[in-house]
């Protein structure tokens, strides 16, 4: 992945009926359930938490992500992708 496609990438989130949301400028998947789903932005991690989610299409070329399910919330964070003892995200996530 080259530093041109993130900086060419425009962020954008649709969320439609809660049912649905249509993420751009995704550069990784870190993790997801049927709870929560965390990823990587171009504007920093991104958190989208509801029931029964799943990720219906992901394609990295074109940095999208398509989730289908109950969303609840979503959630940014400018902090990197730390360990569980440097208190980041992913430290948050799985006290």
């Amino acid at each position: 992945m080259t530093e041109d496609r993130h900086t060419s990438c425009k962020h954008r989130v649709i969320i439609d009926e809660r049912s649905t949301a249509t993420v751009d400028g995704v550069t990784e998947v870190i993790s997801f359930d049927e709870e929560s789903i965390v990823c990587e932005t171009d504007m920093g991690v991104l958190v989208l938490k509801g029931k029964n989610m799943h990720v219906e299409k992901l394609n990295l070329e074109q940095a999208q992500l398509s989730v289908q399910g109950e969303i609840e919330s979503l959630e940014y964070s400018d902090e990197g992708i730390l360990s569980k003892n440097n208190g980041g995200l992913l430290g948050r996530i799985f006290k």
